[in-house]
């Protein structure tokens, strides 16, 4: 046990006396608990580790305050959510609460709260006390509610910190007015009351055990729960569950907020209602509970003993002899051996020690029991987009079971750290360890390796429930040199955290604080750099470098030189901070900095001080060498710096842009792909023409800018004579003044020479344009021509810092200007194009086009590729060991290139492609191709992308998708990627909109409809209900991260929630009302006028003025819902029931409608209703009907708030609702239909919302 410290003592002794006092008093109970519960709250006040945990929460909050203000210098985005919101305050709350902070937080609240009464039996003091006459209840509450109301205290520096922290941007379009309630609620919903929740459990679990290892695990199961809920809520049906999971409220609150606009989330009171209601009364029962029954069960008398939940065995001892005396002579022949190898033996010995105490503890049990729960449950949440599943090949298993142990590595590295080396002191052997003969090295190091063989237990432990996993999923294609290959790639990060462990405590004089120190440079230091934007691998502790995510296609990539240079610098650091802990490796009673400091200066011998210079030389050495790769080799530049120079392009060459130039009409390249250097080299001649009405005496040529110093170029020169007025390589741009200035119609080649090729390595980033197996870039690397006001600064509130004026995200939909320009490029409309590229003599190069020749020289493998007719400026290039896949569809060859191993879901890419072909060409018109190829590339990034004849596709998002055909409810997701990416060859590449506000509707929202369509043919409409609630929650809670201003779908601008998610919806929606021939025939006129179009481009103007030319009169309100306005509903069901009347049943429903106009900023404006909605009444459900046989499917005209519908049908309902699958965009779809077992719930409308008075009632008979 610890010894009490002389003021403890007279603290305590003090407390004794005034509860003895206290006993003639009429008030005894309220004295003893007055008096128990002031000493304790003093005596925690006076704690020095209580005041550093309240200041690092203090300063958290003053840092988090001021960068989210503006106040250091980093760079600006927009944003128009003010950052003193109730629900901004509430996500700061939340969010220090879940994921690793539950590890910080726990380590706190253990260190205060949960050794509330424990402490007494760690002093050994509960006997003295025991006998006092003082009062169970004053005892017990006045100790909880005083060491409560401490961990109040440190936890409300954060909320104290960010208030003043915020004060900095008083005035600001950042900061709204100072509302006392918004910090003051949700600090009482959710600091207090997880405090109070997460407190009482550890209390009780401390209490109960008389060990804080019970709340030690109890961490670790927090952990579990977020960590699960967080993988629950990727499926929309388990919203609830996870909400309800999760003990911080942190899923409550976005279930609750998750549709709020921009208005509402800086205008609304957090709400205590629903499922957040639920969360909150849920875990304070848990708590309440966990205190009463601690209560319950504590005892003076009785509490001798720690609570178990098992009954143990009695055990009697049995005395026994042994006569194990030896002879003289035995003893003389022993021979002492304190040579190396004995040493090394004694290290591997103890070593192997230490880890059985390790791994034979509760603790470490737990731990790996629970990890292997959570592994089982999280690789069911293995999904990509729309929730489909991943297939569990082995670097996918090996990836999810490293960054699943990275938690709880982190948690048992930590925790033992403390545990060995606290383990003698605490067991009162330290002395006798410390007279040994051992040396410290051994005693030391052998803490250190036997935590690493705790790592390598742990990772092995891992790999065995992965592949179990995969046998369990039916996958049996085990890669186990795969599973090793992530181990030794991850084992050096743990060996620094372990030796960082070590050091800290071994330094500090106190295990707890030891454990928060521990942890804090993985958690705090990270979220510091993330707000000032440092990431420099020189300071981020135990940094990995530039990473690159491990793929099939190309391995851990180029970054293992770097990854073995960073990993051998900060293990380097390690060992020398590990020596310094050597140095004062405790063999005695030294306490304190001072007393250390004297021990090691005392031990420093020559031998000491040549391995410290040796350590320290060669971290300093290495240090040099990173710094020269990451600084001179590679040029670095802070976001601030980016901003800068994007304000210095702007000032200085805005003037460019009102010049008229050329356009590149033709494109003939050679490229050179050298995977192994990660380079590529081009010679390209562009022919470029006049296309204006006069002159062009000055050509602008654009090129990559050489900020980062690797490119070299050789020749960026037009064929005709001229001047240069100036060549700046920083942005890469270049003026040339013509000898003879172009005339209209005449065209000038443009020849270009330059390689790319990087050197050494980046401080965070790495290049994945060109790699050893997998390249893949494109046409952006090319020269272009005239100024690019893509460069410019595209955040207001950056550009207002910086003295310019705003600039909108994309010009008018109507602006002339702007149209002569399509959105691929400004610089050319439809050009020729061919190319000759050549690789590696193993790979395959590929660009658009058809291959022409191919031929292998000089050890690399060339291939020509040439156009038959013209394309967009817009083309890519890749390279790898591919395999081929080929097929066809009439007279269009279909090929897939992909990775040996990757043959899972190639058939289901082809028959969509097939089917996509097959349902474009003869809704839409012919293809104008005559081949389609699909190329994977590795996952660095997860989309496909369509190209002339060519869709480079990742990894990640089709090739490694489970696909369950039989299963319609399952979304296919390659199918549905392939069709979308199919569909881009008429809706982009046939039909291309200007540079302007709504042109990405016609390219992506029209490509989505495609494919919704032949998703349906291929699946059956109740597939798509699924698809679509997707669609419908990304649309919403996309909407909510808007920066500046939610447009309608025909004037988006670039937003891709809106011409993905909100077209899907609204696209499906129209073809519902108008019928799929109907629309199918609008697009096709559409695209009959407008394909191929050459200046000026298309707008969705032309697309919604033809719809509505077709559309008819009753609906026309449609076109203006769905695409010139910003239009919501509530639907909901208000009263429903049913009676058998002699063979049928008559339905009685009342249904409710509201409509909604929203601005951009989410502010919404009741409009009366007058709409066409689907009425349902549905019967059982069964494979054929998942949703329910339609009994009744209607559409009705909802010209009042409520109406009542009476039906006859002919089986029994089981469900009646509106607008059952949700084709309308509503922010509740849950109450659209309800069953007829129970009473709706009310929905909450404002009174002006609940006009009408009482609904239409109508009567439909739909019995034969």
């Amino acid at each position: 046990m610890r010894k009490l410290s002389q003021t403890q003592i007279l603290f305590q002794w003090n407390l004794i006396w005034k509860t003895c006092i206290s006993q003639v008093s009429p008030k005894k109970w309220q004295l003893m608990f007055k008096e128990l519960f002031s000493f304790e709250l003093r005596n925690g006040f006076k704690k020095w580790s209580t005041q550093i945990y309240f200041l690092v929460f203090l300063t958290l909050g003053v840092l988090v305050g001021l960068g989210t203000t503006g106040a250091f210098d980093t760079s600006t985005s927009d944003s128009i959510l003010i950052k003193n919101s109730s629900l901004a305050i509430a996500r700061l709350i939340v969010g220090m609460s879940g994921n690793i902070m539950v590890l910080i937080n726990g380590i706190m609240m253990i260190s205060i709260m949960a050794t509330a009464i424990q402490k007494d039996y760690a002093y050994n003091f509960h006997g003295l006390l025991y006998t006092t006459p003082i009062t169970k209840s004053g005892y017990f509450f006045g100790r909880f509610l005083a060491n409560f109301l401490l961990s109040i205290y440190v936890f409300s520096g954060i909320l104290i910190g960010y208030f003043f922290g915020t004060l900095y941007g008083l005035g600001t379009p950042q900061l709204g007015p100072v509302n006392i309630i918004n910090y003051l609620w949700p600090f009482l919903i959710f600091t207090v009351t997880n405090t109070l929740i997460i407190g009482s459990i550890f209390f009780a679990l401390t209490t109960l055990t008389r060990s804080t290892l019970a709340s030690y695990l109890f961490c670790v199961i927090l952990l579990l729960l977020s960590i699960l809920s967080d993988n629950i809520l990727s499926d929309i049906k388990n919203k609830d569950l996870a909400s309800l999971l999760d003990p911080f409220g942190n899923f409550a609150l976005r279930q609750t907020t998750e549709y709020w606009t921009p208005y509402e989330q800086n205008e609304n009171t957090i709400p205590l209602s629903g499922i957040l209601l639920w969360n909150r009364l849920l875990w304070l029962g848990i708590a309440v509970f966990c205190v009463g029954i601690t209560y319950f069960k504590f005892d003076f008398n009785q509490f001798l003993q720690p609570f178990s939940l098992f009954k143990k065995k009695k055990t009697t001892l049995v005395e026994t002899y042994t006569n194990s005396e030896k002879s003289l002579q035995e003893i003389l022949n022993v021979q002492k051996d304190f040579g190396w190898i004995a040493k090394l033996k004694e290290l591997f010995y103890l070593s192997f020690f230490e880890v059985k105490r390790i791994v034979y503890t509760p603790f470490f049990g737990i731990i790996a029991f629970i990890f292997g729960v959570l592994m089982i449950v999280i690789s069911n949440y293995m999904k990509s987009m729309y929730d489909a599943e991943s297939i569990p090949v082995t670097f996918l298993m090996a990836e999810l079971a490293e960054e699943g142990l990275s938690f709880f590595l982190l948690l048992l590295i930590v925790f033992f750290a403390g545990n060995i080396v606290w383990r003698e002191r605490e067991n009162k052997i330290d002395e006798l360890i410390g007279v040994s003969t051992v040396s410290s090295f051994n005693l030391m190091f052998s803490k250190f390796l036997g935590m690493v063989w705790m790592v390598i237990l742990m990772q092995i432990f891992s790999n065995l429930i992965c592949i179990g996993i995969q046998f369990y999923k039916g996958f049996y294609d085990i890669e186990p040199l795969t599973y090793l290959k992530f181990n030794l790639y991850n084992l050096p990060y743990y060996l620094v955290l372990i030796g960082f462990s070590l050091f800290i405590q071994l330094i500090v004089n106190n295990k707890y604080f030891g454990f928060f120190l521990g942890i804090f440079p993985v958690v705090f230091l990270p979220m510091l750099y993330n707000y000032l934007e440092m990431n420099g691998i020189l300071y981020s502790f135990n940094s990995n470098g530039p990473q690159l995510p491990y793929s099939a296609l190309n391995g851990f990539g180029q970054v293992l030189y770097s990854y073995f240079i960073v990993k051998s610098y900060w293990i380097l650091m390690m060992l020398f901070l590990l020596f310094i802990a050597l140095l004062v490796f405790p063999r005695g009673k030294e306490k304190g900095l001072s007393k250390k400091y004297l021990l090691a200066k005392t031990s420093f011998k020559l031998k000491h001080k040549a391995l410290l210079f040796l350590f320290l030389f060669s971290t300093v050495g290495l240090g040099g060498y990173i710094y020269y790769n990451t600084h001179i080799l590679n040029k670095s530049y802070t976001e601030v710096e980016m901003e800068k120079m994007r304000v210095d392009y702007e000032k200085k060459y805005k003037n460019l842009e009102k010049i008229d130039q050329p356009r590149i009409v033709s494109s003939d390249l050679k490229i050179d792909i050298f995977p192994e250097k990660s380079g590529w080299s081009v010679v390209g001649i562009y022919y470029i023409k006049n296309k204006h009405q006069k002159p062009i005496d000055s050509i602008i040529l654009k090129y990559p800018n050489n900020l980062d110093g690797h490119y070299s170029f050789k020749k960026i020169q037009l064929a005709s004579p001229g001047k240069d007025i100036f060549n700046d390589e920083k942005f890469g741009l270049k003026l040339v003044k013509l000898n003879q200035p172009l005339q209209p119609g005449d065209s000038i080649a443009l020849n270009f020479q330059y390689t790319f090729e990087p050197k050494g390595f980046a401080n965070s980033e790495t290049e994945t344009d060109v790699v050893r197996n997998g390249s893949f870039f494109n046409s952006n690397n090319l020269p272009g021509l005239g100024y690019s006001a893509d460069t410019e600064l595209s955040e207001n509130s950056a550009r207002k810092k910086y003295g310019l004026k705003p600039k909108p995200r994309l010009a008018k939909v109507n602006d002339a200007k702007a149209r002569m320009n399509n959105y691929i490029s400004n610089d050319s409309d439809w050009i020729r194009f061919q190319t000759q590229i050549s690789t590696d003599n193993n790979q395959i190069a590929i660009a658009p086009g058809y291959l022409q020749k191919e031929w292998k020289a000089n050890g690399r493998r060339y291939f020509t590729y040439k156009m038959d007719s013209p394309i967009l400026n817009f083309y890519a290039f890749l390279s790898a060991d591919y395999q081929v896949k080929k097929a066809k569809w009439n007279n269009v060859n279909i090929e897939i290139y992909y990775q040996k191993g990757h043959e899972y879901n190639l058939d289901r890419m082809i028959s969509s492609i097939q089917k996509s072909l097959d349902y474009y060409t003869k809704n839409f018109g012919p293809y104008q191709h005559k081949q389609v190829r699909i190329i994977e590339f590795p996952r660095y990034a997860s989309f496909a992308q369509s190209f002339p004849n060519t869709i480079p596709y990742s990894e990640e998002i089709g090739f490694l998708t489970k696909v369950e055909p039989d299963k319609p409810e399952k979304i296919d997701l390659p199918f549905y990627v392939t069709a979308h990416e199919v569909a881009h060859q008429w809706w982009a590449h046939q039909v291309i909109g200007g540079n302007v506000q709504g042109s990405a509707m016609m390219s992506e929202t029209f490509s989505q409809y495609s494919a919704l369509m032949v998703m349906e043919h291929e699946y059956g409409a109740p597939a798509m209900k699924k698809f679509l609630s997707y669609e419908l929650d990304k649309y919403l809670q996309g909407r909510t991260r808007e920066t500046k201003n939610e447009m309608p779908l025909m004037l988006i601008e670039n937003q891709s929630y809106i011409h993905y998610n909100k077209g899907s919806v609204v696209m499906y929606a129209l073809k519902d009302y108008l019928g799929e021939a109907k629309l199918n025939s609008i697009l096709k006129k559409y695209l009959n006028q407008t394909k191929f179009q050459e200046p000026p481009y298309t707008n969705s103007v032309e697309f919604v003025n033809l719809l509505k030319k077709e559309t008819p009169d009753s609906l026309q309100y449609l076109v203006k819902d769905m695409f010139e306005n910003i239009t919501l509903y509530e639907n909901y069901v208000k009263n429903l029931s049913y009676k058998k009347v002699g063979a049928k049943y008559e339905v009685k429903l009342t249904v409710g409608s509201a409509k909604y106009r929203v601005d951009g900023k989410g502010k919404s404006k009741k409009v009366p209703v007058a709409d066409y909605i689907d009425i349902a009444v549905l019967g059982a459900k069964s494979k054929q009907f998942p949703e329910g046989k339609e009994l009744v499917f209607q559409k009705v005209k909802m010209d009042k708030p409520e109406k009542t519908f009476t039906f006859y049908v002919n089986e029994e309902p089981l469900q009646a609702g509106i607008d059952p699958y949700a084709k309308l965009i509503d922010r509740n779809v849950d109450n659209n239909v309800h069953d007829f077992k129970s009473k709706p719930e009310k929905v909450n409308l404002d009174e002006d919302e609940k006009s009408g008075g009482a609904g239409v009632k109508v009567t439909v008979n739909t019995g034969d």
